[in-house]
């Protein structure tokens, strides 16, 4: 990888953003973390991967921005301790932090885009698909109920969406958040993989 050593993707349910993210990753001989962050944050919390998916589900402050001045507070010794709900989401972006110096990398999800917006090594890509598309993997692939596929997507769009908007001030699905926007049920997985590897070889 040259100019973009780490790649980030955000990307609707059932749109294939995670097999794009692994497919690159294994095409690069990089690392690919999506949930594994997740279980990491829980883990040296001592609480569990649910746990976390539950804060993100309730989040409804501009919660981020408030754990890091917590935490710069802490740090000073200005009291202001925080809570247990807060370090894990604090401790989820230091994961992402670390495991992004340590070399090349591919993120999926995570708001990784977000939490490394500082560095300029980062091809931050947003994953989408309409809605016929994401049906049918949502039902060929991931083996949900027809009747029920629809309000699936719709109930994990929001979930993200929220997460992403609340704890970062961004709007999720907002092109300007994004490097490349790529529409995997008209180009295919195989033809967003070969886009972003051009990206980061170039």
């Amino acid at each position: 990888m040259s100019k973009y050593r780490i790649i980030a993707i955000e990307r609707q349910y059932a749109s294939g953003g995670r097999a794009v993210g692994k497919q690159a990753a294994a095409q690069l001989g990089v690392p690919c973390y999506g949930r594994e962050i997740l279980e990491m944050a829980a883990e040296r919390n001592g609480q569990t991967a649910e746990y976390i998916e539950h804060l993100e589900e309730t989040a409804s402050g501009s919660l981020f921005y408030s754990v890091v001045a917590a935490y710069n507070r802490t740090l000073r010794g200005e009291g202001d301790l925080l809570s247990p709900e807060d370090m894990l989401l604090y401790t989820e972006a230091e994961i992402i932090r670390e495991l992004a110096g340590e070399g090349p990398c591919v993120f999926v999800g995570r708001s990784a885009g977000c939490i490394l917006q500082d560095r300029s090594d980062v091809l931050r890509v947003f994953i989408h698909a309409d809605d016929d598309a994401r049906l049918h993997r949502a039902v060929e692939e991931y083996g949900h109920d027809p009747k029920e596929a629809a309000g699936v997507l719709r109930r994990y769009d929001k979930r993200r969406a929220n997460f992403y908007n609340v704890n970062y001030n961004l709007k999720w699905g907002d092109k300007a958040g994004y490097h490349i926007c790529l529409d995997s049920g008209k180009l295919g997985i195989d033809a967003c993989v070969r886009l972003l590897l051009a990206l980061v070889k170039d």
